[in-house]
């Protein structure tokens, strides 16, 4: 449940951060991209840890 609810905080922050990427300031934007960026990165790293978790163990 905890990953579900990980990676449903990913994609809400996403979200948010891709109004700052639209923003009229360099800094909002670059600050919004560098949200998307850190957040696709622990998307991919959840993703990985459920991925772990369901492989059957030796």
């Amino acid at each position: 449940m905890g990953y579900v609810l990980k990676l449903i905080a990913v994609i809400v922050t996403i979200t948010y951060a891709l109004r700052l990427v639209n923003a009229q300031s360099d800094l909002l934007v670059f600050a919004g991209l560098g949200i998307v960026g850190l957040s696709v990165y622990f998307f991919f790293f959840e993703l990985n840890k459920i991925f772990n978790h369901l492989k059957p163990k030796q």
